[in-house]
């Protein structure tokens, strides 16, 4: 099994292309650290040459599925040794490619859009994808800087783009603390219908949103719930700057 980190595998890598912007890799050694030797099944939506499915199949050495996506009926030529990877060609937003996927596994660990870029694909991406990932699980947006790009469909004013939607999950991660004020769907509605908000959205499926230069990164909580802050833990004895009562809003 190699352990060599995700920046020398891509770095030294031979055989079929893989593109990836270089703040990627060290970024996806710390994110993916904790998965490296687990059972993991992953899915790339958009692979192109494929090379990035090698470099996957590298670094998680104990993953027991890796599927690859991609709408360019070229990548049905793509072949692999590594019985683990897998090619799906058509469209991931499609019903054909969804069901050739989710015949494969309905059980993800991480999924990976580096598909189109565009802003509703990659938002309808995140909603047919992300209840797949299992409790824990990683899902991330690359070439996020795309969202930006009216080409793209995007625009940084543009509050029907992707990344638009995507502040809005920032939110709801924090649902508890204004919930008496607004519900979820009214709050979303720029996105869905009142009752087409995804059901995981209200359940508390997301833990948490991360964004950096071109990459999003969202994670699936353990467990559904809006209540995320957990018990309040407040220790000692001495009380000599301020005896607040137990009535502070914060903590220290």
């Amino acid at each position: 099994m190699s352990f060599a980190s995700i920046n020398e595998i891509h770095r030294r890598k031979t055989g079929k292309v893989s593109d990836k912007w270089a703040s990627y890799l060290p970024y996806y050694d710390q994110l993916f650290a904790p998965l490296r030797e687990q059972p993991i099944q992953l899915l790339e939506i958009g692979v192109q040459n494929g090379g990035s499915l090698e470099t996957w199949a590298e670094y998680f050495g104990a993953a027991t599925t890796l599927i690859g996506c991609d709408i360019d009926p070229k990548c049905a030529g793509l072949r692999y040794t590594d019985p683990r990877v897998q090619i799906v060609v058509g469209d991931a937003n499609q019903r054909p490619a969804f069901q050739a996927i989710t015949a494969i596994t309905t059980a993800l660990d991480v999924v990976i859009d580096d598909g189109s870029h565009v802003s509703r694909d990659v938002i309808n991406s995140f909603i047919n994808y992300f209840p797949l990932l299992q409790p824990g699980g990683i899902y991330v947006v690359e070439d996020a800087h795309c969202l930006y790009m009216d080409a793209y469909g995007g625009g940084v004013l543009n509050e029907y783009g992707a990344y638009a939607f995507f502040k809005r999950l920032v939110d709801i991660v924090s649902f508890e603390f204004w919930e008496n004020d607004l519900g979820i769907a009214p709050f979303l509605r720029t996105f869905f219908e009142a009752r087409a908000v995804p059901a995981f959205i209200g359940q508390g499926w997301i833990e948490s949103v991360e964004f950096r230069n071109s990459i999003i990164t969202i994670r699936k909580a353990q467990s559904p719930t809006h209540k995320k802050l957990g018990e309040r833990l407040t220790v000692g004895d001495q009380t000599l700057v301020q005896d607040w009562g137990g009535n502070r809003p914060g903590a220290a």
